[in-house]
């Protein structure tokens, strides 16, 4: 099975943090200047691993002009292992990770090469259009946060075969997610109270949607226009359309109030109603926002999070873990009360 986050081949991997603490870098275009390079024939993936070095990160980059392949090419990701101490990323809620910031009214990240991977980011505050793909091919954005965000939130807006997989944006001021070109992808995303625009937005093309979960935006959902593929999508209004869609449900999260939207035990809206999509033919993942693997349960669900079941104590074996409490219990020393009768 695939994971959502694509690892290069021969990585090479740089640090990027703030200033004092040792990393390679502190500008992300220094190091995109850096690696700006022929991937290719070098037979190398450039890798930038960040850490939470701050509270957040004032700065941006526009990533264009290496030679990449579906092999060799560019990543932005948190540094660490999930589920390790070394983690600097996010669990699906914008509290602690990696975070980035900008007063530029550029926006964070503009992509115009190929392949580009950007992973497990929160973005919080950003001047402008938060993330765009304009011209490059094949690139992913992947377990992104964005919330409180001015203009658009993720925006494929030219390239072929463009994915956004595993997002949440929240209280986006535009539009959450943005289709500008047919042949781009939007798979299990979360767009929550949009100030204005909608959930999930198409400009007269035709993008797919697929497993995306829309509730409380300011316009609709999702736009009503004519997606070329919509299946298994859940909406707090009446717009989710396509195959096995959802309308005017009802979502319960772990705690709305604290921005953390991962699926509560209770909901009823968007567990258990996706699609598999681990043997999909354009990004094949088997995984959600916090890693987790798809299904939690018996079918997978919609939306960035996954409710997985919390399997409790191993009790596979309830005999033998009897049977070591009270292994042998004639070892007993009954020598302190051998004398019963003279006790008192």
């Amino acid at each position: 099975m695939a994971s959502s986050r694509r690892t290069g081949t021969n990585e090479n991997v740089s640090t990027y943090g703030a200033g004092g603490f040792g990393r390679d870098y502190t500008s992300l275009a220094t190091w995109e200047s850096a690696t700006d390079n022929d991937l290719v024939s070098a037979a190398q993936s450039e890798i930038l691993e960040c850490y939470d070095d701050a509270a957040n990160f004032d700065d941006r980059v526009t990533l264009s002009g290496a030679t990449t392949s579906a092999a060799y090419f560019r990543i932005i990701r948190p540094a660490g292992t999930k589920g390790d101490a070394s983690w600097q990323g996010h669990d699906g809620v914008p509290d602690v990770g990696v975070t980035f910031t900008t007063s530029s009214g550029i926006g964070f990240l503009v992509s115009g090469e190929d392949y580009v991977s950007i992973q497990d980011l929160i973005f919080d505050s950003v001047d402008n259009d938060t993330c765009e793909t304009d011209s490059g091919d094949y690139n992913s954005w992947v377990g992104l946060i964005l919330v409180d965000c001015l203009g658009r939130g993720i925006n494929i807006s030219g390239g072929v075969d463009n994915v956004v997989v595993n997002c949440i944006v929240i209280r986006q001021d535009e539009h959450p997610f943005i289709a500008d070109i047919d042949d781009c992808y939007f798979y299990n995303c979360t767009a929550i109270d949009s100030v204005t625009g909608r959930g999930f937005n198409e400009f007269s093309v035709d993008p797919t949607w697929i497993n995306c979960l829309g509730d409380g935006n300011f316009d609709d959902d999702f736009d009503g226009g004519s997606a070329l593929l919509e299946e298994n999508n859940a909406s707090g209004d009446a717009t989710a359309a396509g195959t096995g869609s959802r309308i005017n449900q009802t979502f319960t999260f772990a705690n709305a109030a604290g921005d953390d939207y991962n699926l509560a035990s209770t909901d009823a809206g968007a567990r258990n109603y996706g699609q598999d999509l681990s043997s999909d033919s354009i990004f094949p993942f088997d995984d959600d926002i916090r890693w987790q693997t798809r299904p939690g349960e018996s079918v997978w669900d919609i939306g960035a999070s996954e409710y997985v079941p919390d399997s409790g104590p191993d009790l596979t074996d309830i005999n033998g873990i009897l049977a070591a409490n009270i292994n042998d219990i004639n070892t007993v020393d009954f020598a302190d009360i051998s004398d019963v009768n003279g006790v008192g």
